[in-house]
């Protein structure tokens, strides 16, 4: 993982988002495909989360746009102290391993480890400590066991038909 392969995945996922497309393909995969890698993976989670939260746009509705807030700050006022911002600033991003602090903030808090490094610990932490949930409902396992029966069986079929041919 280096910025080359953090530019291209940003590229591979952004791009087809922006153009319609409803999957975001390769997330963890280096060398084309042919490596994955589990911290990658984990970075590349948390940039397809802010190209969803980006392609959502942004809110246009009221509590989104604040008039009253503006209105009460008024001309030459801060928002940054203001309740309305402290209230909603973490909606509009949160990430959980880019690191947005200042270099001597993440220097002190990281010990200078770049994101690779902390996404790589997240994910032996992950692999160590969270248990493995199985994601398939039984009845949807059972449907895929179904599909896959009567997929053998008509190959089955073909396959004893092209040999008495």
């Amino acid at each position: 993982m280096d910025a080359q392969s953090g530019h291209e995945a940003t590229l591979t996922a952004l791009i087809p988002a922006l153009a319609g497309a409803n999957m975001i393909y390769g997330l963890g995969m280096l060398e084309g495909g042919l490596t994955w890698d589990y911290a990658q993976l984990l970075i590349e989670n948390e940039m397809a989360g802010m190209i969803l939260k980006t392609l959502n746009g942004i809110q246009m509705d009221e509590a989104h746009m604040a008039l009253d807030v503006i209105e009460e700050v008024g001309p030459g006022g801060e928002f940054i102290s203001h309740a309305h911002t402290f209230q909603n600033f973490r909606n509009l991003s949160a990430p959980k391993l880019i690191d947005r602090n200042s270099y001597e903030t993440w220097l002190e808090r990281s010990d200078g480890k770049d994101i690779y490094e902390r996404a790589r610990e997240k994910a032996i932490d992950m692999l160590e400590n969270e248990p493995i949930q199985d994601p398939l409902s039984d009845d949807l396992r059972k449907q895929l066991i179904d599909v896959l029966a009567e997929s053998t069986a008509e190959t089955e079929e073909l396959l004893a038909k092209e040999k008495e041919k």
